[in-house]
């Protein structure tokens, strides 16, 4: 009997040694195997903690160094800001991850300075485009307010940008901390591939045909010009009648009189709702611009429809506009038509008088319903005023049709000549006549486009050779919109201009800002800055009516402290039942 328990507890032994060898070999083994493949998984519901598949790409294809300096450190940070501090940290980290070439450091740059000193620092951060951010707080002897540096300064190839991680929502939906805690791998990844990839489009609003002056653009423009600086050179021009204004012409002999055409001026021509006639020498000089790889946004009325009209009277006669365009947009494949979309499933609200009352206006369109594509992501409402319908026509061989934006499913077409009034607010509609669904407004047209003068090229066009005339295009990008205002911000002389998209009758926010930003990022192929921009998700804080409730916190602190415990409690048990077993004679 004892030579058996002997013999049982030498065998126990040799097992348990045996488990521990082999337990270590394949930690080893998978720490081998591990080191060669990295993955995560992110459990969070909105992929918070998942990193775009653009900036993945770009970061593993870093060659030098990126080191970023991070001012957002030290006691001056408010407690409000501290999750967007925390998620800068976690996301540098998550940096590092996918590429060793990527080194940071949190800094403050004024602990232990002088007043004095720390103003010379403001000044030196305001100079780099790190302007220090105002945080106010409220004590009970006050208000205080204090300054931070709202980012960091990253530095590739002696060569460095600003990132600002900490900025004000213009539209208001977010509180600044929330805004700027979803956005920082936006802000981030901004500067690093301004750096890394330095390549900037040129944009031009064109001038010349009644199309919206600078002042009803300006907030766009700047959006691009200045917000966007790293990506965008944008400058206005005209045409008028020069052929070559929008190509790079130099002299290739002085002597024969010939010249060298280098290809498009501009990577992205902005055609703002123009109102007069395009001559033959302008269509072409935009024609042979998209022949050449060139890309377009059209923002084209087809009606001279204008909300400015019903403010001076309470009706007025739209008709047709008379831009001449409507050959050239038939040879690429689409069609502005020359009606009014009235929708009462999705309209906004106007004042019927000035004391501020409102009416449904089926003519001012929200915007709602967007197919799914890139350029449309996380937009919600897109306003629009007297807008129209777009057809696609033509042939479509070599191009791509999409439709990104239409009416609702209650709209009803209305052709001009026509006489628009306010009271078609102020009576009842007849759903009946609202049979219409999804009337294209918005679409985006891809691919190699057949030049609008094959075969109608005037004689005084093909006889000049230096013009190098184009039949087809390469690979290239048109968006139509049937509705210039959507570009439009309302311009005041004694307070400025306002955002495009903002109802100042209303004060609310729109997404057309957001919508043409992902338009032109299409167009200019910056994708990836659509896809970080359209992140949205919240910082993670407690429900504070649930806090508040005894019961729903007294169900929370057993779940968080009774079921470890009693996990615990069980796993001991089951030990306690298997050593049992196993010693059992």
């Amino acid at each position: 009997m004892k030579t058996k328990e002997i013999s049982h507890s030498k065998s126990f032994k040799q097992g348990a040694i045996l488990s521990i060898i082999v337990t270590v070999i394949a930690v080893i083994v998978l720490n081998v195997v591990a080191s060669y493949f990295f993955f995560r998984v992110d459990l969070t519901k909105d992929k918070r903690h998942s990193l775009s598949e653009s900036t993945i790409e770009l970061l593993k294809g870093l060659d030098e160094t990126v080191f970023i300096k991070v001012y957002m450190e030290g006691e001056g940070m408010p407690v409000s800001y501290q999750p967007v501090v925390t998620k800068t940290r976690e996301m540098l980290e998550e940096f590092s991850s996918y590429s060793s070439n990527v080194k940071f450091e949190f800094i403050n740059p004024t602990a232990d300075k002088t007043k004095e000193e720390i103003n010379g620092i403001y000044a030196e951060f305001a100079q780099k485009g790190l302007t220090p951010y105002p945080i106010r707080e409220q004590y009970a002897a006050g208000q205080s307010t204090k300054y931070i540096i709202p980012g960091a300064m990253v530095t590739y190839r002696n060569h460095e940008c600003a990132a600002i991680l900490i900025e004000q929502d213009f539209s208001n939906k977010f509180p600044t901390e929330e805004y700027a805690y979803m956005r920082i791998e936006y802000n981030l990844m901004m500067a690093i591939k301004s750096l890394v990839k330095p390549h900037k489009s040129d944009v031009a609003f064109i001038d010349g045909h009644g199309e919206l002056n600078m002042y009803n653009t300006a907030w766009f423009g700047s959006q691009l010009g200045a917000t966007m600086k790293y990506f965008y050179n944008v400058t206005r021009d005209s045409i008028n009648g020069k052929i070559n204004c929008l190509r790079k012409i130099s002299i290739a002999d002085s002597t024969a009189q010939t010249v060298k055409d280098n290809g498009n001026k501009y990577d992205l021509l902005v055609i703002a709702q123009p109102t007069q006639p395009f001559s033959d020498m302008d269509k072409y000089a935009i024609d042979q611009h998209l022949m050449r790889g060139g890309r377009i946004l059209w923002l084209i009325d087809g009606t001279d429809a204008a909300l400015d009209s019903l403010q001076e009277r309470p009706e007025f006669m739209a008709v047709p506009n008379r831009t001449r365009l409507g050959d050239m947009f038939f040879r690429y494949g689409v069609r502005v038509n020359s009606n009014l979309i009235q929708d009462i499933g999705s309209c906004q609200a106007l004042p019927v008088n000035t004391s501020g009352d409102l009416m449904i206006f089926p003519y001012a369109l929200n915007i709602t319903h967007f197919e799914e594509h890139p350029i449309t992501q996380k937009i919600t409402a897109v306003r629009s005023n007297f807008a129209g319908s777009i057809d696609f026509v033509g042939h479509s061989e070599g191009l791509t049709k999409t439709v990104l934006a239409t009416s609702s499913d209650s709209s009803k077409l209305v052709p001009t000549p026509a006489i628009v009034s306010l009271k078609v607010g102020l009576a009842k509609p007849n759903p009946e006549e609202f049979g219409l669904r999804r009337i294209p407004i918005a679409v985006l047209v891809e691919g190699k486009f057949r030049s609008a003068f094959d075969g109608l090229l005037p004689i005084e066009f093909d006889t000049i050779k230096q013009f190098n005339y184009l039949r087809s295009s390469s690979e290239t990008k048109q968006i139509f919109i049937a509705d210039g205002d959507i570009i439009r911000n309302y311009f005041d002389p004694r307070t400025g201009f306002y955002p495009t998209g903002y109802d100042v009758y209303t004060k609310r926010f729109y997404d057309n800002t957001e919508f043409l930003t992902n338009c032109v990022d299409y167009l200019c192929d910056n994708n990836d800055l659509i896809e970080l921009r359209s992140k949205v998700f919240h910082i993670g804080l407690l429900n504070q009516s649930k806090v508040a409730d005894k019961k729903v916190r007294q169900r929370h602190q057993a779940l968080t402290i009774g079921l470890p415990l009693a996990l615990l409690a069980l796993l001991g048990i089951v030990v306690t039942m298997v050593r049992r077993k196993i010693y059992a004679v």
